[in-house]
């Protein structure tokens, strides 16, 4: 029996550094929007060398030296899941807490972990079919989809669903799916 508690107390503290991997990852690839203010668009390409990978999007703002809604959405998001994140760890460091609390913060802290992984995909899914920028929430058994767009036609809202449904646990009737103005 204590062998067993050993194995899962690895295998939890295993989840628990890749979930901390992914957010980590998911900020220093897309970045805070403190990064891209004061940073000139042209001296940035300059910079480049022909061959060199960019990320599409990155640094986007408008034309005030604000960020975008884009930016600020996933800044927004990054910073809720790493206060989660610091609770789970506070609940798993706990020497005051049950087995049954560490394991309902094992869950909650695999089930962000998922979202991540489900989210990143999406959104990498809707920019390679031609949206420009999009946002996606994933709460449970709710998604939110926002794409950079005037409107959306009837036909690409439904590619949208496609892609969430096929990347998510998520039922059709539990998306919603908005156009935000370019």
């Amino acid at each position: 029996m204590k062998k067993f508690l050993k194995k899962k107390q690895w295998m939890l503290v295993a989840l628990v550094g890749a979930l901390g991997l992914a957010v980590y990852l998911n900020f220093y690839l897309v970045g805070s929007p403190s990064t891209t203010k004061g940073k000139d668009t042209a001296a940035k390409k300059n910079d480049a060398n022909l061959g060199d990978a960019t990320f599409v999007g990155a640094g986007v703002s408008d034309p005030n030296g604000e960020p975008s809604y884009f930016e600020e959405a996933r800044s927004v998001r990054t910073a809720a899941r790493e206060e989660a994140l610091s609770i789970i760890q506070e609940v798993l460091d706990s020497a005051q807490a049950s087995a049954e609390d560490k394991a309902r913060a094992t869950e909650k802290a695999t089930a962000i972990a998922e979202n991540v992984l489900q989210e990143s995909n999406i959104e990498n899914l809707l920019l390679a079919k031609g949206f420009a920028d999009s946002v996606v929430y994933i709460d449970g058994e709710r998604c939110s989809v926002v794409v950079q767009q005037e409107e959306l036609q009837q036909q690409e809202s439904l590619q949208i669903l496609q892609i969430v449904v096929s990347q998510s646990d998520v039922a059709a009737d539990q998306v919603q799916i908005m156009a935000a103005g370019a």
